[in-house]
């Protein structure tokens, strides 16, 4: 059979593109998937197999294998250390369609003991309090919606078990995803590879786009998104993120429903695999753990001779955690550990907390722009539990010492005069600013209190945290 000319003009430059892709794939099967386009938007049809990002066996253990270098790294800047003895990885998510095939390459690739993966008997160890860390483990971060409902509520069912941190680590990542879980949620996220909107086809001036004249982009979104509505509803895929990836093994849906889609007959040139269950089939386990606890008013063994610090957001933690760092040989603690609620301070969350941990104090913010209510819901749900209202980590740094340093002075620019900072309003944006700046660095937050730090009113904090604390012991 001869193929149409608009075609086979093509046909050696995408049997090129085809035979470089990392997998095997049948030269017909993809002209056949071209022939679903109209003459007219075969070129369109091109475009999209020449900037598929198409990722094999190894370049995915390349990516796991980086993901796991960037987990360590991050960990021990966080002050913390990834071991076996202290973290749980698992795939994410009861409807990750990968979460459990990609823990299990990443196990292999890094060669971790199965014994540090989520399963019957390692329940065993965050029952007793021991799991400091749950590394969870995908394959892509998109919009980050579907994570971030993941860890919220993963963060309330382990957060009582004594788990401080939660990682979220993957292979490929879009950088708004990323941003998206980093700031609705207690976790560490982060991707071995990231990209952009520049990496995809919903910006017009991607190179996807290369070689079609500006004026003329527009249209050709436009016709790819026709075709997008013929085989899903959203004609960029999810999220409108009009990605350009497919894996050896599936493909994500972000990418555009064109390279995967099946509906209305569209053949597809990458199909969407089943799913594979992932951390949430535990949850169930989990939940009976805790409510056994409780039932038997038993406290976690291994926090006996240990305060749990519990703060609200990302922020708080490495503030606090800054903070106890000078006092904790004035504390009578063994050990002292800060964690965040991930901004979800529920009355059950509140309560599961403290029947599980012996020693624990909640650090509430007092903050005058807060939603109406949150406050007092917040020390409501506490009730009778050892609490401490504290102002915002911007209240203790010196702001004049802070308006002219090389490296924070742009922050003010803004401002005609140092004291308009006193302004809730412009307080507020300097502070959510800074957040940006160490983007929750501990390193950087470090360096940012060692150098402009205002002594008298940390000094104060320190004084008020200590007598609170060691009041609690007495009491």
């Amino acid at each position: 059979m001869k193929y149409p000319i608009s075609l086979s003009q093509r046909v050696d430059e995408v049997s090129s593109i085809v035979a470089d892709w990392p997998v095997e794939k049948d030269l017909g099967q993809v002209l056949n998937w071209l022939m679903q386009f109209d003459n007219e938007d075969i070129d369109l049809g091109v475009r999209v197999i020449r900037n598929l990002n198409v990722i094999g066996f190894e370049d995915l253990n390349t990516a796991l294998t980086i993901a796991y270098s960037k987990l360590e790294r991050m960990a021990i800047d966080k002050g913390t250390k990834i071991t076996s003895r202290n973290t749980l990885f698992a795939g994410i998510g009861d409807g990750a369609k990968s979460g459990a095939m990609i823990g299990y390459n990443f196990r292999i690739i890094n060669e971790l003991s199965e014994d540090n993966f989520m399963d019957e008997q390692s329940l065993n160890y965050l029952e007793a309090g021991m799991i400091d860390n749950i590394v969870l483990v995908d394959d892509i971060v998109g919009t980050g919606r579907q994570a971030s409902e993941e860890i919220k509520s993963l963060t309330q069912k382990v957060t009582p078990l004594g788990v401080k941190n939660i990682f979220l680590l993957t292979a490929v990542g879009m950088q708004e995803g990323i941003r998206a879980i980093s700031e609705n949620t207690k976790a560490h996220v982060f991707s071995a590879f990231e990209y952009s909107e520049l990496d995809t086809v919903t910006c017009l001036d991607s190179g996807f786009y290369d070689g079609i004249p500006h004026e003329e982009r527009a249209e050709a979104k436009q016709r790819i998104e026709y075709y997008g509505k013929m085989t899903n509803r959203s004609p960029l895929g999810y999220g409108g993120i009009g990605a350009l990836i497919a894996f050896y093994y599936n493909t994500p849906n972000i990418s555009l429903p064109i390279i995967w889609g099946a509906k209305n007959s569209w053949i597809p040139l990458f199909k969407r695999a089943v799913k594979i269950n992932g951390i949430n089939s535990y949850y169930k386990q989990i939940e009976s753990s805790i409510s056994k606890k409780k039932k038997d008013k038993e406290t976690l063994k291994s926090k006996e001779n240990e305060l749990t610090i519990l703060v609200e957001g990302r922020t708080d933690e490495i503030f606090f955690d800054f903070v106890v760092g000078l006092i904790k040989d004035k504390l009578p603690y063994e050990k002292v550990s800060v964690i965040s609620l991930g901004g979800f301070g529920s009355k059950k969350l509140i309560e599961n907390i403290s029947r599980l941990n012996e020693h624990c104090l909640f650090i509430v913010e007092d903050d005058e722009n807060a939603p109406p209510g949150f406050v007092d819901r917040f020390i409501q749900n506490v009730q009778d539990k050892p609490y401490l209202m504290v102002k915002s980590f911007i209240y203790f740094l010196n702001l004049d010492s802070l308006a002219q340093s090389d490296r924070w002075a742009s922050m003010f620019s803004r401002l005609n005069d140092i004291s308009e900072i006193s302004d809730s309003r412009k307080l507020r944006r300097l502070e959510k600013e800074i957040s940006m700046r160490i983007h929750r660095s501990e390193s950087r937050f470090r360096d940012l209190f060692s150098n402009h730090i205002d002594r008298d009113k940390f000094d104060s904090l320190c004084d008020l945290l200590i007598s609170k604390i060691n009041s609690k012991q007495d009491a």
